[in-house]
């Protein structure tokens, strides 16, 4: 399932975007697309990438991790 929200704006309103989802995520409260996203306390793979070609930019914040019990309905 891939969920994803966009938005246009400043680099102070990215800022408070950034925060609001930190918030989100301290609470367990984290929703892309009115579903909840449930992250684990512990075994997540963060990291942040820049990428600049021919003038074009590109900045990705990823998370990821496994579940802890496989989901039958994918068996």
């Amino acid at each position: 399932m891939k969920l994803e929200e966009e938005f246009v704006g400043g680099k102070r309103q990215f800022a408070e975007y950034l925060r609001q989802v930190a918030d989100a995520i301290d609470s367990g409260e984290l929703y892309i697309r009115g579903t909840k996203i449930d992250l684990p306390d512990q075994d997540m793979e963060y990291k942040i990438k820049s990428k600049s070609e021919f003038g074009a930019h590109k900045m990705s914040i990823a998370i990821e991790w496994l579940d802890d019990q496989p989901d039958l309905h994918q068996l």
